[in-house]
C-alpha cells in the first residue's frame, strides 16, 4: 500500500477524541489480498484504539478518494432496549 494513497484515504478523517488527524503511522497492516487490507486503526496522539477496519484499494487506479464518516443513528434508548427483550422472550 502506498503512503500517498493512505494519506488520500484518512485526509478527512480524525480522532473522535482528541480530534488529531489520522496518518500512515494510524493504521497497523493485519492482511492484504487483492487490493483489500484489513487494518488496526490506533490514534497516534491520544492512543484509541479503533479496532479493524477494512480498506478496498483499487492500485490500477490513479486517483483515490478520500474516506468519509458515517454518521450512526439515533443511541439507542431504554425502550429499544425492552422492545429487543420482549422479542427475544417471545420468538427464541
Amino acid at each position: 500500500m502506498f503512503d500517498k494513497d493512505i494519506k488520500i484515504l484518512l485526509s478527512q478523517l480524525c480522532c473522535s477524541i482528541c480530534k488529531k488527524d489520522f496518518d500512515e503511522n494510524s493504521l497497523i497492516t493485519i492482511s492484504e489480498k487483492k487490493g483489500t487490507i484489513i487494518c488496526h486503526l490506533v490514534c497516534q496522539n491520544c492512543g484509541k484504539d479503533f479496532g479493524e477496519i477494512v480498506l478496498g484499494i483499487n492500485h490500477n487506479s490513479t486517483i483515490h478518494t478520500s474516506l468519509t464518516p458515517i454518521e450512526g443513528g439515533a443511541p439507542i434508548s431504554a425502550d429499544d432496549v425492552i422492545d429487543a427483550h420482549r422479542f427475544i422472550r417471545d420468538n427464541l
